[in-house]
């Protein structure tokens, strides 16, 4: 090799490596694929409380660069009442992405309320229904990255220096679980985002962690809450680990858009990876 290959080749290697990723980065970053395809719903099904599973008004629309828009300025109802649409397939230790913003219209009875929409998870395999059996992931204004737990249970990761515990429950940590307030059909945990980080008039990141019973959401790239030993009761009424379920995102009276709709299965090295160092 030459004096001026030589320097080339050196050249070359000192570039790659300056812009070479970590293996463990490169690893984060792999893996995921559309959970929305951007032209369709396939591989999801529509529900609106008091219209069915057809979406007979335009409660939902696919725009160009594949935004999912519910209740556009094209909806045709008198009213919006509250629905989602829900994957078919249910999913287990996951990571799902996805950025969302605010529409300007809201509608009654919650016209003059905070804009309101969440991602449900966990969901089981029965028919939709309004407020189905699951976790939500709140996103509402004010509440986003709270959690709700429908007709299910959770210990909330404690506030370790300002931040929620996480990857790891810590054994001493009392592991009473938070009495549920019961209204109708209908049992709840609300478990309160910490933390401030969602934009109101602009698209946000986020991000879901969910393997095992545990859960972490984050807003814009900052963990806001964590939930541990998540359960379920069975049709024995028997309490068992909550640990995958299908997914949903939500309208409730307000417009609201979705982009980026993406899914990373976890597997056991990257849960391993969660575990020893917090992310993946």
């Amino acid at each position: 090799m030459n004096r001026r290959e030589l320097i080339a080749s050196s050249t070359c290697l000192a570039l790659s490596s300056l812009f070479a990723l970590p293996s463990h980065a490169a690893d984060a970053e792999s893996g995921w694929q559309p959970l929305f395809d951007g032209k369709s719903l396939d591989g999801w099904r529509f529900y609106q409380e008091g219209i069915g599973d057809i979406d007979k008004l335009g409660a939902v629309s696919i725009e160009r660069g594949g935004i999912l828009h519910f209740l556009p300025p094209a909806y045709s109802g008198e009213s919006a009442p509250p629905g989602h649409i829900s994957t078919v397939a249910e999913w287990e230790n996951y990571h799902l992405r996805l950025d969302f913003r605010y529409g300007e219209t809201r509608w009654p009875p919650r016209k003059l309320q905070r804009r309101n929409s969440g991602i449900l998870y966990h969901m089981g395999p029965e028919t939709d229904r309004l407020f189905p059996d699951c976790v939500e992931f709140q996103l509402e204004e004010g509440d986003v990255g709270d959690a709700i737990m429908v007709n299910t249970l959770g210990l909330q990761g404690p506030s370790l220096g300002g931040t929620p515990l996480w990857p790891n429950w810590i054994p001493a940590f009392p592991s009473d679980y938070q009495t549920p307030v019961k209204a109708g059909a209908y049992s709840r945990q609300w478990h309160r985002h910490s933390g401030e980080y969602e934009r109101l008039d602009d698209w946000n990141r986020i991000d879901l962690y969910a393997f095992g019973d545990q859960a972490a959401h984050l807003v814009n790239g900052r963990i806001v809450n964590t939930i541990f030993q998540m359960l379920k009761t069975d049709r024995d009424g028997n309490k068992t680990p909550l640990t995958k379920g299908r997914i949903a995102l939500e309208m409730e009276w307000a417009e609201v858009m979705f982009r980026n709709v993406m899914i990373r299965p976890l597997d056991k090295n990257a849960i391993g990876r969660i575990k020893s160092q917090g992310s993946d």
